[in-house]
Formats: structure tokens, sequence, C-alpha cells
């Protein structure tokens, strides 16, 4: 399991998360999202537009999610793994962690 309670915390507590996808010629593409929720190892976002992350995805499927928050103390995570849009929802399974802060 990659997300753990801590990290599954930091996600659901942040009031914005940041997802970055990547296009057909490498160019990043960096958006805010709003709330993300860890599910079975996962973390779902429902989808409002998002038009250039879907595009992307079907071209590349590499994705970065990076969440913080000062609940607790400051914490922040860099998730990597991959996204899928499907459903009006972005599902994104991480395949690394790591700690930012």
């Amino acid at each position: 399991m990659v997300i753990n309670e801590d990290v599954k915390k930091v996600i659901e507590s942040s009031a914005f998360l940041s997802l970055v996808t990547v296009d057909e010629d490498g160019t990043p593409h960096p958006i805010i999202t709003g709330k993300g929720e860890v599910l079975n190892d996962k973390v779902v976002f429902g989808i409002y537009k998002m038009e250039t992350t879907q595009k992307n995805l079907m071209a590349n499927r590499n994705t970065w999610i990076v969440g913080a928050t000062k609940d607790g103390g400051p914490k922040g995570y860099r998730l990597t793994g991959t996204a899928e849009a499907k459903d009006k929802q972005l599902i994104f399974t991480p395949a690394k962690v790591e700690a930012l802060i």
C-alpha cells in the first residue's frame, strides 16, 4: 500500500491539491484541484472541465499530485503515478510517495 494513513490525512485535509499531467510534447500542465478522496490506495477527483488534463491523459497517463497542510504541523507529499479519466472521475494510482516538508 503506497498511501499510508498520514499521506491520506494530508490529501483529504488539503483545501486544494496540485495535479500535473504532461502533453504529448512533454510540456507539463499543472492545475489546482478541489478535494481528493482516497479509496483503495487511489486518489479520486470529480471532473469539472479538465479538458486539457483529460486530453493529456489519453496520450500520457503519467501524473503527479502535490498536497500540503498545516493541520497538526506542516506536512506535504508528492505522489507520482498514473491516472485515467473514467465516469466523470479522475482516478490516480500512485506508484511512489515522497515527503516534501
